[in-house]
């Protein structure tokens, strides 16, 4: 019997390889940045692409999120590969077939579409069981995890899935006890690195900001696994103006492993921190392929990442920069009279307003977006009502947006919030509204599918659409972090 191995690629991309043959999961194997080009990774992807696409026989998308749907990544795939997607067959909208229009776009023609719950056979052998989202958290109903029943293994792999004990309890009766479960340790969030406020009073709240792990806490109270292997939180920011987030928006697989130990020692689970290149078997367990990290210093490693990558980040930059600020305001009363003109009214079941403003030498002017159950979505220009929250963005950013580069659902991460009143959830599910529909269901710059967003764009499938290659891109001089252990 061939035994299961699983290999660490990147983020939420591992390779699964067993009887069944080969299968990657959310592939985000390229060091290119996502969420309007904010955010890098760190540790960095160090596999070459050519050595990971060659002889897979599935990949798995388990939701549209570009840290998971990410074009680049996926234009490296031959486009027979046998495609593996969520159903969505109780949300009969455009969203629900976002995943899938993307790929045939691209020109993926291999596609299998799995129920909630239903289990297929890769191979003709091995159970594969798409595990749907939570019904308490359902406006994310995208989301999606998988149970693979190999003869040797027995693998959970939750993802970004939202969860509840409800949820579990399905889970557990079905399928018992799992040998290892795969769960996000950290999500990228707003909250502080993306507020407007002193360094001072940003560094006072990251520390008063504790880790809910409410995903994590169910997966340990409510099923029984042997073992958890934290990832898909590996998030950097390598510009200078967003570098305090590496210290304010993210938490390290150390941490979470410190929750586990201290907070449920009689469950005995074994936390499995794996880095690219690392591979696990029920048998051997850890192969630390990888260099270790100390992520007591993590901030050190990752200035070495950014001085490998410093050529790419000022390119995506000055890219940016680039963009025109011309008759701004009159090109932006015509950009959001056309997104109300043909954004969806769906799914819009709370009330938020925040105020936009655009800063700049050509900019200077605002305006509001808004929603509520009874009106539902959008842009006022003659709204001088109090708002939830004020997003500052720069005229080159807007800019960006305004020429296709960046996509609005996006903006949020590289623009600057303040909070005008006491946070609520409905805050919240307005951002996630926001990401998912204000764009006419485009989740990616680089695959623009709804053709009423920007149709002065002809190609819109454009994988190549913000990225800068570089030399040496795939051989990383770790000498950097050599020196560093040295000093520390």
């Amino acid at each position: 019997m061939k035994k299961l191995r699983i290999r660490y690629i990147s983020h939420a991309c591992i390779q699964l390889t067993g009887e069944f043959g080969s299968l990657i999961t959310d592939p985000w194997i390229l060091n290119e940045p996502i969420y309007a080009f904010t955010t890098w990774k760190y540790p960095p992807a160090v596999i070459p692409p050519e050595q990971i696409v060659d002889n897979v026989d599935y990949l798995y998308l388990s939701h549209p999120h570009e840290d998971h749907l990410h074009i680049p990544s996926l234009d490296k795939f031959p486009r027979h590969i046998q495609v593996l997607l969520p159903e969505y067959g109780d949300y009969p909208c455009l969203r629900s077939q976002t995943v899938e229009r993307t790929f045939r776009e691209m020109g993926f023609y291999n596609i299998t579409k799995i129920k909630p719950w239903q289990t297929i056979l890769l191979n003709n052998k091995t159970p594969f069981t798409i595990i749907p989202a939570c019904k308490t958290k359902y406006w994310d109903w995208e989301n999606s995890g998988f149970v693979l029943e190999h003869p040797d293994c027995k693998v959970l792999n939750m993802n970004d899935c939202p969860s509840d004990p409800e949820l579990y309890a399905m889970l557990d009766a079905r399928f018992g006890k799992m040998d290892i479960g795969f769960v996000q340790y950290s999500g990228v969030s707003m909250y502080p690195g993306r507020y407007r406020m002193p360094k001072e009073e940003m560094r006072a709240a990251s520390s008063a900001r504790k880790h809910s792990w409410i995903q994590q806490k169910n997966m340990i109270e409510c099923l029984s696994v042997a073992r958890l292997a934290p990832f898909a939180g590996d998030f950097a920011w390598l510009d200078d103006s967003l570098y305090h987030c590496n210290w304010a928006n993210r938490a390290t697989p150390k941490l979470f492993e410190d929750f586990v130990q201290s907070n449920y020692p009689e469950k005995k689970i074994e936390v499995v921190i794996m880095y690219p290149t690392d591979e696990w078997t029920i048998d051997s367990g850890l192969t630390r392929n990888h260099h270790e990290i100390n992520w007591d210093n993590y901030l050190a490693e990752i200035d070495c990442v950014k001085q490998a990558l410093q050529p790419k980040v000022d390119a995506v930059r000055a890219w940016i920069d680039g963009s025109s600020v011309a008759d701004l305001r009159e090109r932006s009363q015509a950009y959001t009279e056309h997104l109300n003109k043909w954004v969806t009214t769906e799914f819009v079941d709370f009330s938020a307003r925040v105020r936009v403003y655009i800063e700049g030498g050509n900019a200077n002017f605002s305006f509001v977006m808004k929603a509520t159950p009874e009106d539902k979505f959008s842009f006022d220009w003659h709204d001088e009502d109090n708002v939830d929250q004020s997003l500052y963005i720069s005229e080159k950013l807007w800019g960006a947006v305004l020429e296709g580069k960046v996509l609005l659902t996006n903006i949020q991460w590289a623009a600057e919030n303040f909070q005008q009143v006491e946070f609520r959830n409905e805050i919240a599910r307005f951002w996630f509204w926001l990401e998912n529909h204000l764009d006419l269901n485009n989740r990616n710059a680089q695959a623009l599918i709804d053709r009423a967003l920007h149709p002065h764009i002809k190609d819109r499938i454009r994988p190549g659409h913000g990225v800068f290659q570089i030399e040496n891109e795939w051989s990383f001089d770790y000498q950097c972090i050599d020196d560093i252990r040295k000093v520390v």
